[in-house]
């Protein structure tokens, strides 16, 4: 009985534990110093900086391959309202639409595009306001996470 207890406290200071680590986003959205605290604690490097309209971006990497977090709905404050993130691929001789266009009528969170010269793209939006929490942001993460290498093996990108 004594080992029963232990194991449901533990498991009860499990849960208080990961609920406190959950936070809500404010109404006026989420920081670029959020996202990469977020990524950091799922064990990517995230690198703040700014686009080229002088909105903030994350920088990160997974499975070998780098992303960035571009941030949308800001209204020239530091929080903004939506997320992408997108990672892009260089093949020599490019992809054709068909198969880019394939690849979106058979995936449902992570969609392609091409570039001027086919080079495939991959995003994720991701809508951060109305009581959105920093851990649904997480899943979000290792969603995109897990499907990036059936995208690179999809383009047979090494």
């Amino acid at each position: 009985m004594k080992s029963f207890l232990g194991l449901a406290a533990l498991a009860a200071g499990a849960l208080l534990a990961s609920q406190a680590q959950a936070a809500r986003v404010p109404e006026a959205g989420i920081s670029a110093e959020e996202v990469a605290q977020v990524l950091q604690a799922k064990g990517y490097k995230a690198e703040i900086g700014k686009d080229n309209e002088g909105d903030p971006k994350v920088t990160s990497a997974a499975d070998g391959s780098k992303f960035t977090v571009f941030f949308y709905g800001c209204q020239h404050t530091a929080r903004c309202t939506s997320l992408t993130l997108q990672s892009g691929f260089h093949l020599e001789g490019g992809m054709t639409m068909e198969r880019i266009n394939a690849w979106n009528k058979d995936n449902r969170f992570l969609k392609g595009w091409l570039d001027n010269v086919n080079d495939p793209f991959v995003e994720m939006d991701i809508e951060v306001g109305h009581a959105f929490l920093t851990e649904t942001l997480g899943a979000n993460i290792e969603t995109w996470a897990s499907i990036i290498p059936d995208f690179k093996k999809y383009i047979g990108f090494q």
